[in-house]
């Protein structure tokens, strides 16, 4: 679990109380994978190429394939609004500050 923002999603997906798979992925994995399974790179690179980042997920009940932790939680709680919620309203301006305050 080298990281961290994988830690974060599964977490969410814990607390809602959503059964997952995890798939254990090698660095050089990830973009084979994730473009293999329809998720969407999350920047670019220097070169202007795709960044293909985790964490991910493919949501079976949808067939939703999304990266980045935040945008992930963002899906979980419109998908599964019957479980807690991981953003409370009102919210995000303030939780997407503090991300970007942590860098």
């Amino acid at each position: 679990a080298w990281n961290l923002n994988c830690w974060k999603t599964r977490y969410s997906l814990n607390y809602k109380g959503l059964p997952y798979k995890t798939t254990w992925l090698e660095y050089p994995e990830v973009e084979p994978i994730l473009k293999a399974a329809g998720i969407a790179p999350t920047s670019t690179k220097p070169d202007g190429s795709p960044l293909y980042t985790l964490p991910a997920i493919v949501d079976p009940n949808t067939g939703a394939a999304i990266a980045e932790s935040f945008v992930i939680a963002e899906y979980l709680d419109k998908t599964y609004p019957d479980k807690p919620t991981l953003i409370p309203a009102g919210t995000k301006a303030l939780q997407k500050s503090f991300i970007s305050a942590s860098w």
